[in-house]
C-alpha cells in the first residue's frame, strides 16, 4: 500500500489517513480493507458499484456529459498536485508527468465533444466496469478509462496498484466532487480479484492499456443497442 513521502495534497484531505490512500465506494472513503483488501471488503465495494451503475446507467447523456465536464476542470485547476503525483507513482520527471497528463485531459475532452457519434447505436454495458491495470500501465490511461467509462454511461471500478496510486486517488477524489460513480481500491489477494471480476456483478473486466483510447474504450465498453 502507498505511504506518501510528499504531504497530503489539500485537494483531497478526505482520501488519506496517516499517509495511505483509502478505498472509495458508495460516494464514501472508507478505511475497510486498508491496508490490505481482501474478498469479504472487495464484494461489497462491488456491490455498491452495481447499485450505482442502475442508476447511472438510464442517466441522460446530457448529464454524464456535465458530470465528466465538471471532473475535467477540476482536474485542470488541480494540476499541480496531480503531475507530483503522477511523477512520484511513475518515477518520471515533472515534465514528462505534466504531458501525460495535458494529453489525458485533452483525449478525454476529445471524446466529451465526439461522443454522441461514439455512442450511435450503443448503450452502457448490464453491470460496472472493473479496471484491472497491470504494474506497467500508465496511472494516467487508466484515469482516462475512468472518465470515459463514466461518460459512456457505465459506473466504474478501478484497483490501483498497492505502492502506485496516488494519482488515482487525486483523480477519484476530485472527480467524486461532481458525483461521477466511481470506486477505488488498493491491491488484494486472490479472493479479492476473484470478487472484482465476478461475471454476474460485473459488466466486464478491462485491463486498460496505453494504445486503447478514444472510440476503442468507448465501443469496449458498451453494446450494441437492442433491436
Amino acid at each position: 500500500m502507498t505511504v506518501l513521502a510528499e504531504p497530503v495534497p489539500p485537494a483531497a484531505v478526505e482520501a488519506f489517513h496517516d499517509g495511505r490512500p483509502l478505498n472509495f465506494w458508495a460516494g464514501l472513503w472508507r478505511r475497510d480493507g486498508v491496508p490490505e483488501l481482501g474478498a469479504t471488503d472487495a464484494a461489497r465495494a462491488v456491490r455498491a458499484a452495481f447499485h450505482q451503475h442502475r442508476t447511472w446507467s438510464l442517466a441522460p447523456l446530457t448529464e454524464r456529459t456535465a458530470r465528466v465536464g465538471g471532473a475535467l476542470r477540476e482536474l485542470t485547476a488541480h494540476r499541480d498536485p496531480l503531475v507530483t503525483a503522477l511523477a512520484e507513482d511513475t518515477g518520471a520527471t515533472r515534465r514528462s508527468a505534466a504531458a501525460e497528463l495535458d494529453r489525458c485531459v485533452a483525449e478525454v475532452a476529445s471524446c466529451v465533444e465526439r461522443i454522441d457519434g461514439l455512442l450511435a447505436g450503443r448503450v452502457p454495458l448490464r453491470g460496472p466496469v472493473s479496471n484491472l491495470p497491470d504494474r506497467d500501465c500508465p496511472p494516467s490511461v487508466v484515469g482516462f478509462a475512468m472518465l470515459v467509462e463514466a461518460l459512456a454511461g457505465d459506473a466504474v471500478i478501478v484497483r490501483a496498484p498497492e505502492d502506485r496510486g496516488r494519482f488515482l486517488t487525486l483523480v477519484t477524489a476530485l472527480a467524486a466532487r461532481h458525483r461521477l460513480p466511481l470506486t477505488l481500491v488498493h491491491g488484494g489477494d486472490a479472493g479479492a480479484e476473484d470478487a472484482l471480476t465476478r461475471p454476474d456483478v460485473v459488466g466486464c473486466a478491462s485491463y486498460p492499456r496505453d494504445p486503447q483510447r478514444g472510440a476503442a474504450v468507448v465501443r469496449a465498453v458498451t453494446r450494441r443497442a437492442p433491436t
